[in-house]
């Protein structure tokens, strides 16, 4: 009984290790009911849990891409320091051990602009964010994250916001769709809708939420806000 007790629990901590400590599909639906307090409370118990592997960092990475993007304007200065700090060190840790990757120039690109946007006098930061993007793109030109964040430099920077569409549609042709990662691509969906709405094509964005509201019914955000807004 003992041994049967013992064969289990390695089973058990075996099958955590592979698959890791983030639950994806919590993340997925909560990303899609617009709910980012359970984003926030989902990465706070992700990054307390005792021996994190590479790879878990890897994952919590992607998750704190979106976070911190969305609590900008709402978290103080201090919280969005402190999860920076962690997620930087994740970053230094995934290359130290995985090598020059493509996705870590990505996120360093994100947190110098979200450095930047807190403080627009870390003129430095928007230039880092910028080379750090240049590196990934160098690394991958096929990465969908470097040429997702592309696109929203392409968004809102002056200029013509068509660059913008190009660069959505090619990281969602890049984009496996076996990504755990899916909130990827509805987020990058919803740029792309929004880029033909300012680029005076309001036909196409609202085809492409149908599209998008046809497969994810539940993308909150979009079903509730931006597509009643344009249509």
């Amino acid at each position: 009984m003992k041994k049967t007790i013992v064969s289990i629990l390695l089973l058990i901590t075996t099958f955590k290790a592979f698959c890791g400590v983030v639950d994806h599909d919590i993340m997925y639906q909560a990303y899609l009911n617009n709910d980012m307090k359970r984003w926030g409370t989902e990465i706070q118990k992700y990054i307390n849990q005792p021996d994190l592997t590479i790879d878990d960092k890897i994952d919590i990475s992607n998750y704190f891409y979106g976070y911190v993007a969305a609590i900008l304007e709402t978290e103080k200065k201090n919280v969005i320091e402190s999860l920076l700090k962690i997620w930087n060190s994740y970053l230094d840790e995934i290359e130290a051990t995985k090598g020059n990757r493509a996705d870590i120039h990505v996120y360093r690109a994100a947190i110098s602009a979200y450095k930047f946007k807190l403080n627009p006098m870390l003129l430095a930061q928007a230039t880092r964010s910028l080379n750090e993007l240049d590196k990934a793109l160098n690394i991958d030109p096929n990465n969908f994250l470097a040429i997702g964040l592309k696109g929203n430099v392409k968004f809102y920077m002056p200029g013509n916001k068509k660059d913008a569409i190009i660069w959505f549609e090619r990281a969602l042709e890049n984009l496996d769709t076996a990504n755990v990662y899916r909130w990827n691509r509805c987020a990058i969906t919803l740029c792309l809708a929004q880029a033909y709405e300012k680029t005076g094509n309001k036909e196409k964005a609202i085809k492409i939420c149908q599209t998008i509201l046809t497969e994810e019914p539940n993308f909150k955000y979009m079903r509730d806000i931006y597509y009643p807004s344009i249509k």
